[in-house]
């Protein structure tokens, strides 16, 4: 019988609430049986990630809370649960299991859908950090549209003023900007992937909406299944100091 797979979901702010139970079945909707997440935030940090300063802010948490609960024994792998990745790469020098933010998976999966793709994100703070990553990525050439809903994350709980917004933009993503498939650039953007492809469909494109937090969480998972972490040619452990 298989190991049963436990998928840490670190949170890197401190905003009370912020995993709603929509959230947190939206996010593990696509595992496998056998597999379960375990819940964690910070309590020191940024109240949300919507900036660089805020993604700096909550890093040192971030890495504190993963090294801790890594101690107590029973995490195969860490989902920081923010599409900014604050702390990831320092978490993957640490930790000898699959780490993960929300950007890389769900634009590893996108790749695999269309030649371009758009992100559609928070507020305009957030783009440069956004911009930073595809560049780092060395994907510019593939991910060939940014676009913001002008909403701060503790809004995206009103449901329809989200709903309204992430339609307007997906769709000009896809006319203006020539997209072929879109990623929600925020982990908080959750049970609405299905709901914006039927609004698109309706308008005559057939485009993939994928929600970060849903394929990291999936990501994660089957890298620990595989026995796979990431590289220590690239994530070499800190020296001795």
């Amino acid at each position: 019988m298989s190991k049963k797979l436990t998928i840490l979901d670190l949170l890197p702010v401190t905003a009370p609430g912020i995993l709603s139970p929509e959230m947190e079945a939206d996010m593990g909707k696509f595992l496998p049986d056998g597999a379960e997440i375990r819940h964690v935030q910070i309590e020191k940090g940024s109240v949300t990630i919507e900036c660089e300063y805020d993604e700096a802010f909550s890093a040192p948490e971030v890495i504190k809370l993963a090294m801790a609960e890594a101690e107590k024994g029973g995490v195969d792998g860490v989902f920081v649960n923010c599409f900014g990745d604050p702390g990831v790469r320092a978490v993957r020098e640490v930790l000898p299991v699959p780490v993960f933010g929300g950007f890389e998976p769900a634009i590893y999966l996108a790749l695999g859908l269309g030649d371009t793709v758009g992100i559609v994100t928070v507020l305009r703070n957030v783009v440069p950090m956004i911009r930073g990553a595809i560049a780092r990525a060395g994907l510019e050439a593939r991910v060939t549209s940014l676009r913001t809903l002008d909403m701060p994350v503790l809004e995206l709980a009103d449901r329809e003023k989200l709903m309204e917004h992430l339609y307007a933009e997906c769709k000009k993503a896809v006319e203006e900007d020539g997209v072929s498939v879109l990623v929600m650039g925020c982990t908080g953007i959750v049970g609405v992937n299905d709901d914006m492809m039927s609004r698109l469909r309706a308008d005559g494109y057939d485009v993939p909406v994928l929600e970060a937090a849903q394929c990291a969480v999936a990501l994660t998972e089957l890298y620990a299944r595989m026995g796979l972490h990431q590289s220590r040619q690239t994530y070499m452990a800190p020296p001795e100091k």
